[in-house]
């Protein structure tokens, strides 16, 4: 590769790190095609020889995080994470996952959603209702066969969802934890948050598996009540 080519594709990835920081910081809206020429120090003509709009840095920007995330939202899972409890933290750690590999990118996509192309906008929307689904199905299947708590599944897949992606806003690659010690973290804090307790998780969902859940509470009623 020739020092020119360097010193260009240098340019364009400094253009695109400048880009994300204003789209982040003032919005898609609130950043001209003018503040990232003189971010960056280069004259408009210049930088329309790069990019011939925000919209189109914009989308390369947003493109490999949201065709990841569409990529993901329609993986079958593998046969051995058909158990709750592994399904669950499949979904969690590979989210997770994927924030923590492309912070600002996932940033600029939650900040200017709006703005995006709508090939993308769609895609955006497509696999944020798909990663729903996944985690409120396995939740569910939890809650069915009496290994998580009995709860709303929707709200408790919407919490751990929005708990993988805020790690968007505060990691840092130079912090003391790296990529997959926080979401192996992520990942256990999000079972605990939903596992039934020990000693009250069914192996089957079944009439009598119920009610003995029923008589074990009602005992425990009963006790404190005659305490």
């Amino acid at each position: 590769m020739s020092k020119a080519q360097t010193k260009s594709d240098a340019l364009r990835e400094n253009i695109l790190e400048v880009a994300t920081r204003l789209f982040i910081e003032r919005g898609f809206d609130g950043t001209s095609f003018n503040d990232i020429a003189d971010v960056v120090g280069v004259s408009r003509p210049a930088l329309y020889y790069y990019f011939k709009s925000k919209e189109a840095i914009l989308e390369v920007l947003t493109t490999v995080v949201t065709r990841a995330a569409g990529a993901l939202a329609s993986e079958a899972l593998p046969e051995d994470m058909r158990q709750p409890a592994a399904m669950l933290r499949h979904l969690v750690l590979r989210h997770a996952h994927l924030i923590l590999t492309h912070p600002l990118q996932f940033r600029v996509v939650e900040r200017n959603e709006d703005n995006l192309p709508l090939k993308q906008r769609k895609l955006a929307e497509q696999s944020r209702r798909a990663v729903l689904e996944q985690f409120r199905q396995a939740i569910e299947l939890g809650i069915e066969r009496g290994q998580f708590r009995v709860m709303d599944a929707k709200v408790a897949a919407f919490s751990i969802i929005g708990m993988c992606n805020w790690t968007a806003w505060w990691f840092t690659p130079s912090g003391p934890r790296n990529v997959d010690e926080i979401a192996e973290q992520i990942a256990d804090m999000a079972l605990r948050s939903v596992e039934q307790e020990a000693g009250r998780q069914l192996s089957e969902q079944s009439a009598a598996g119920v009610l003995k859940l029923l008589r074990d509470d009602i005992d425990l009623l009963e006790r404190h009540i005659k305490s």
